[in-house]
């Protein structure tokens, strides 16, 4: 009598099956998409003068693509992608998925939890440079559609979305990408535009965008064009990366705690040079309650701020032991090398000292850690300021002194042997250049181009490339 009640319900399952396969193909035949294992990519998919796919007609985003795809046994390509960015987590609502960010180096410690780059307006093409960025919305907002929307694609699997009312951040103009997974900004002084993926871009975007995308902002190159007899431009113009979070997630709680955290500020983990860094403890950590504690590091404004925080807690999970620390480093104080984006465990080891003993906790003291560069702004002064404070401190010796000696002697006598410029004098250039050409004392810095006789009629004088070269800092 069992064996019949069985066999009815495979019956029925199969007739079920057979029904939804006939809706689904008019052959009847249910096309699936493998999800594989992740593998390395296949040269033979990419072309060598760009990134983007060649030998297929269907675009790499396109939900359409059939099981015959040899681009399926890449796990790159498949869709949806392999469950290692999505964390379980036990609430009062039930289970409930959380994404997380996935490390992409050798090593398997830090991931990318936050990315903001940038380039210079001129890489949607030359013509673009000479606009005003405050007013030339339309002609910028065809730009970012047609030229940056497609390479976005490419590179993370989701372009633009939704265009804002207004920017932010200084930038006039803004795009929201894809279900609300970054930022694109545009409409700067600067003439840059800005793109920043958050962390749940970062979680979903397809599998080697970290790749690609240190591939796209290395790929500048300047050639001579027969055809045309005119230099050519290709790939993003001054490329540059202005914040970039890593993240470790400990979904156990094994290595890392907001205790352990405490104690290594106790014995100086995390003193890099000069003064201890700011502390900061939020939440309840005199009475814990299960909603999740966060022990900060720095200041949120500076060039590198960590935060360990009980992530499962800050879910709604009472009793997760999994918690994350997160350090974020900005283009404010510090040069962030795209390096980081293909060696992420690297920089986030080198943050701090005590991430040293988290190395050897996880048994990979073999990573080497790096550190990002910290840049020391000067200070500038001005030709006229220069002469002031010469005057003020040595003004009398010199009075006395040129009493007795002839000028150019004196003057022979008091410079310096060394015919350097000094790093915070601030002096034109065209004046110098002027000066050796007539023969004359300096001048001050002019003001205008109709001031700069050596410069009038000279292309892309205003360029930043070229405005480095007439400063002599």
């Amino acid at each position: 009598m069992s064996k019949d009640i069985f066999q009815e319900f495979e019956d029925a399952f199969n007739k079920l099956k057979q029904k939804a396969s006939s809706k689904n193909l008019p052959n009847g035949k249910t096309n699936t998409r493998k999800n594989t294992v992740e593998s390395p990519k296949s040269a033979q998919f990419f072309s060598a003068e760009s990134s983007r796919l060649t030998d297929f007609s269907t675009p790499i985003y396109n939900m359409g693509v059939t099981t015959l795809d040899p681009r399926l046994q890449y796990d790159e390509f498949t869709f949806p992608r392999r469950l290692d960015n999505c964390k379980m987590v036990l609430t009062e609502k039930g289970n409930v998925p959380v994404l997380h960010s996935v490390p992409c180096d050798e090593y398997g410690i830090a991931s990318h939890d936050w990315i903001t780059f940038g380039f210079c307006q001129s890489t949607l093409g030359q013509e673009y440079y000479s606009l005003d960025p405050m007013t030339a919305d339309s002609e910028l907002t065809y730009g970012i559609e047609t030229f940056l929307d497609h390479h976005l694609h490419e590179i993370f699997g989701f372009g633009l979305g939704e265009k804002r009312q207004n920017g932010m951040h200084n930038y006039k103009f803004a795009y929201e990408l894809q279900d609300k997974m970054g930022m694109v900004l545009y409409g700067h002084s600067s003439r840059r535009i800005s793109i920043q993926i958050n962390g749940t871009g970062c979680s979903l975007a397809r599998k080697g965008w970290q790749v690609r995308l240190y591939q796209y902002l290395t790929s500048y190159q300047k050639f001579y064009d027969p055809q045309t007899g005119f230099l050519k431009e290709t790939g993003p113009r001054e490329p540059k990366l202005t914040r970039v979070d890593l993240a470790y997630d400990d979904f156990e709680g094994q290595y890392i705690t907001v205790d352990i955290a405490d104690e290594w500020d106790d014995v100086g983990g995390f003193w890099c040079g000069g003064r201890q860094p700011k502390i900061e403890k939020i939440g309840p950590w005199k009475r814990p309650n299960g909603k999740g504690r966060t022990f900060a590091v720095g200041d949120r404004t500076s060039g590198k701020y960590a935060r360990f925080y009980e992530r499962g807690k800050k879910e709604g999970s009472p009793l997760s032991p999994w918690v994350r620390a997160e350090v974020e480093f900005k283009s404010k104080d510090r040069y962030i090398p795209l390096d980081i984006l293909l060696s992420p465990s690297q920089y986030f080891l080198g943050a701090y000292p005590c991430f040293e003993w988290l190395a050897k906790q996880l048994e990979k003291d073999f990573c080497t850690p790096e550190k990002t560069k910290v840049v020391k702004k000067q200070s500038e002064i001005s030709w006229d300021k220069a002469i002031d404070v010469l005057k003020v401190q040595f003004g009398k010796y010199i009075r006395q002194f040129a009493k007795v000696v002839e000028p150019q002697e004196l003057i022979n006598m008091i410079s310096s042997d060394k015919d350097e410029v000094p790093k915070r004098l601030k002096f034109s250039h065209a004046a110098v250049m002027q000066s050796i050409r007539l023969n004359q004392h300096f001048e001050t810095k002019p003001t205008s181009l109709e001031e700069m006789p050596l410069f009038v009629g000279k292309p892309l004088v205003n360029m930043s490339a070229y405005k480095e070269f007439v400063h002599a800092i």
